[in-house]
């Protein structure tokens, strides 16, 4: 009787945290990291959170593939990033390198123009330093740590005045 219970316990922690990884899935996408992260903090084997794990991704709580689209959309039109940091972003949530390539082709070229023309005339508004060479030094850092490549951001600067 005693073991019985105790199983029967076991089996509604597991159900408590699979139902509360599915609600987080529901909520925004994630990915297969941040749900082990997120099941890091629990009580349950290795075992069963590779279970909740799996079957997360059989229901399609979990896609890689999926998250890595909606990761590059978001990056790119929310938030400004350029492709070297958005790849730099999900090469560090583990996703798999052809899931990668695959959302990056998706991301048009355009919008990266775009965000970086506006992220440089931003900053420059906002620079003080009237020397033209340090002027420029201090663009390109500033389009190379928002994850564009020194090319695009060369490109740009010569074609127009900051």
């Amino acid at each position: 009787m005693n073991k019985e219970k105790e199983e029967q316990v076991a089996n509604e922690a597991r159900q408590k945290q699979a139902d509360r990884m599915m609600a987080l899935c529901s909520r925004g996408e994630k990915c297969r990291q941040d749900i082990c992260k997120k099941l890091a903090a629990s009580s349950l084997s290795e075992e069963e959170k590779e279970e909740i794990l799996q079957f997360l991704e059989k229901e399609k709580f979990v896609d890689e593939q999926r998250y890595a689209n909606a990761y590059v959309r978001d990056k790119t039109r929310l938030s400004g990033w350029g492709p070297v940091k958005v790849m730099a972003g999900l090469r560090s949530k583990g996703i798999p390198e052809e899931y990668i390539k695959e959302a990056m082709k998706e991301a048009d070229n355009q919008d990266y123009v775009k965000n970086l023309q506006v992220a440089l005339k931003n900053k420059a508004a906002q620079l003080k330093e009237s020397n033209p060479l340090k002027r420029r030094e201090k663009l390109v850092r500033f389009g190379l740590g928002r994850g564009y490549t020194y090319e695009q951001i060369y490109k740009l600067l010569k074609q127009e005045s900051y």
